[in-house]
């Protein structure tokens, strides 16, 4: 079953007398227990596409559903059973982190709620600034509070935008752990945007570039880096660096970085010419002491399409 299904898509805005299309007849959905990237450039629609899922912004036509249901129809039940959580997002200043979330908890009418809010505040590691208001958190402790408040109903859809903004490296890689953790053991869909691809690949089951209002390819992370038919290659060799540079040369090879007698150089995966010249390098006679082949990343492949390349 699919936990969102987005048919047909569109918004537009009006601007200085011009209409502009922010989200231009996207289509995708997400299974129940999915990790879903939704990824582009700024500007591409990604957040007004949210926007609307959520509730925030109304859509100009198309359809949506979410848990089977279109939420205009069936919003309370859709409203209980989903949630958010943004770095963008503003939790009352005014308020202790205990008290925002009593508040949510509230409004999502979660039961023993006390008992609920006492776990996240372990899992996320606040508990022993619960009591401090709003206005004194870091922006990290902000990012965390607002996790919390994504958690609170165990919603079975969870919209997560940026959801590791202000994390330092240790408590981030805790936090994606805890939605993985969270994603399995709920079975719950989950809409993931970020600029951190490394966070994307570890966590996405299948991703949607946008760019310019419109979908431009879903895949698998291993699918959508085989666009990239281009490889980077490092070697060091112990002598003859000159004579291995005129090597790579007659191959059509051009090395972009040279150091000492480290080289390297991008060859393309294309009729296996980079294993060929590989082996050609190995036949000639070059000693090598080391040699590394990195291929393309989540990175390549946004830049890629943001560019039109």
């Amino acid at each position: 079953m699919n936990y969102i299904e987005v048919r047909n898509l569109v918004k537009t805005f009006k601007e200085r007398g011009k209409t502009l299309t922010a989200v231009d007849g996207i289509s995708f959905s997400a299974k129940k227990g999915e990790i879903f990237g939704l990824l582009g450039p700024n500007g591409a629609g990604k957040s007004t596409t949210i926007n609307i899922l959520t509730g925030l912004l109304e859509k100009d036509s198309g359809t949506i559903k979410l848990l089977g249901f279109e939420p205009e129809k069936n919003w309370e039940y859709v409203k209980n059973h989903c949630n958010v959580a943004t770095a963008y997002s503003w939790l009352s200043d005014v308020l202790t982190i205990r008290q925002n979330l009593k508040v949510y908890a509230r409004l999502y009418g979660v039961k023993n709620h006390e008992q609920k809010i006492n776990e996240l505040l372990e899992l996320f590691e606040l508990k022993e600034i619960a009591d401090r208001k709003v206005v004194r958190l870091s922006s990290g402790e902000n990012t965390r509070t607002v996790l919390c408040k994504g958690l609170i109903n165990d919603p079975k859809v969870l919209f997560l935008d940026e959801c590791t903004v202000g994390l330092d490296p240790d408590i981030a890689d805790k936090t994606r752990t805890l939605i993985k953790d969270y994603q399995k053991k709920n079975d719950c869909t989950i809409l993931f945007t970020s600029h951190y691809m490394y966070e994307v690949e570890q966590l996405c089951d299948r991703i949607a570039f946008m760019s310019e209002g419109k979908i431009v390819r879903i895949d698998t992370s291993d699918n959508l880096k085989r666009m990239i038919k281009k490889r980077t290659v490092e070697i060091a060799v112990k002598k003859d660096v000159g004579a291995l540079k005129n090597f790579l040369k007659t191959e059509g090879v051009d090395v972009w970085f040279g150091k000492g007698n480290n080289l390297r150089f991008e060859v393309t995966t294309e009729k296996d010419k980079m294993y060929k010249v590989i082996s050609k390098i190995f036949h000639q006679g070059f000693m090598l002491s080391n040699l590394h082949i990195q291929g393309p990343t989540l990175d390549d492949i946004f830049i890629k399409i943001s560019r039109k390349k």
